[in-house]
């Protein structure tokens, strides 16, 4: 007999974030096997959706991926450090790590093909840490955050965003 499934955790919409990619720089094979690639992110948006608080809205206006790919090619590890400012000035910092499942489509994003699409929700998940010295916003410090991925691409201008849907992790609260 496996294991009761109560008392998992549960997750609430939180935070949206888009934003634009601007830049792609190889940085080449690393000494342990995988290579990194630089994606310089321009302006942003990191807002939170209806209901959850802290409330804020904020322009993201520095940051970038240092994605790695494995050996493999079959994953890519996403490691981004980025900064906003809420319409009140203050600052978040806001760094997050994840995994990238690669298929042809999302490959051919990374590639900056012309023939690269947008690709819907679900190639990539992802972890996410909020640091900020308001106390307005000070309790994100304290959540646990998860979040889902997509990249779209404009058909006309081939400029990229990418979106992601942040969610809450609600601990449960039951004894079995």
């Amino acid at each position: 007999m496996g294991a009761p499934t109560v008392n998992y955790p549960t997750v609430v919409p939180a935070i949206n974030q888009v934003v634009d990619v601007v830049a792609k720089r190889v940085v080449g094979v690393r000494e342990n096997g995988p290579t990194l690639i630089h994606f310089e992110f321009g302006k942003g948006t990191l807002e939170t959706v209806e209901g959850f608080e802290p409330a804020f809205k904020a322009e993201i206006f520095h940051g970038a991926d240092w994605l790695s790919f494995d050996s493999d090619e079959k994953h890519a590890r996403i490691d981004v450090k980025a900064v906003a400012q809420t319409e009140d000035g203050e600052t978040i910092n806001f760094p997050y790590h994840g995994v990238v499942t690669l298929d042809k489509d999302v490959l051919s994003i990374f590639n900056m093909e012309p023939t690269s699409k947008t690709i819907p929700f679900g190639a990539s998940t992802n972890t996410h840490y909020f640091h900020c010295g308001s106390e307005k916003l000070k309790e994100l410090e304290n959540m646990t955050f998860i979040g889902n991925s997509r990249m779209i691409v404009n058909e006309e201008t081939r400029a990229i965003q990418v979106e992601t849907r942040i969610s809450r992790v609600i601990a449960a609260t039951g004894m079995e």
